[in-house]
């Protein structure tokens, strides 16, 4: 096996992984600009005119969660998380495979064991009416976007299981 470009770096590959890519490339965008926009809005409020948006904290935590779990299956999706790639040199072509295999098919796992959780905790939510302290923003909306985006995470493992892996250091 040769060293190839990874996926991301020239696109995700077919027109579907293409199409979802920019979809959630924009949905992560739009999380990333509301979230600027509003701590923009609040600085200059703060400092300026000297008063904050009310809530404005909450809402930003809020954003920032929004933010991560938009961009987690983008990151997936197109294989740019931190890796560990030290020893790629030196496994064989058979046991990278196996290896990149048994890692897709854990991670994915540990995602959807993730989104059953957090569709159970955004039931409760729903259920105890839980509500930022200040601005009373209902929490069970975000914890249902959460727990489908951690389970559109999970998909995306099993489709890169299929997939050939990418040794990121030629072997020698």
């Amino acid at each position: 096996m040769t060293t190839r470009e990874a996926p991301g770096a020239g696109g995700a590959g077919r027109a579907p992984e293409r199409a979802l890519a920019a979809a959630l490339g924009v949905a992560a965008a739009l999380v990333l600009f509301a979230m600027m926009a509003l701590t923009c809005v609040d600085v200059f409020g703060r400092y300026v005119l000297n008063r904050p948006v009310p809530g404005g904290l909450e809402m930003i935590e809020i954003l920032v969660a929004a933010t991560v779990y938009s961009a987690l299956p983008l990151v997936t999706l197109r294989e740019e998380h931190v890796t560990v790639d030290i020893l790629d040199r030196f496994v064989p072509d058979w046991l990278l495979r196996v290896q990149h295999v048994a890692a897709c098919l854990v991670s994915a796992a540990v995602a959807g064991v993730g989104a059953w959780q957090l569709l159970l905790r955004a039931n409760r939510m729903l259920g105890y009416g839980d509500t930022t302290a200040v601005l009373r923003i209902p929490l069970y909306p975000l914890a249902y976007a959460m727990s489908a985006s951690l389970a559109l995470v999970a998909l995306v493992f099993l489709l890169l299981a299929l997939r050939r892996p990418v040794r990121k250091i030629a072997r020698d």
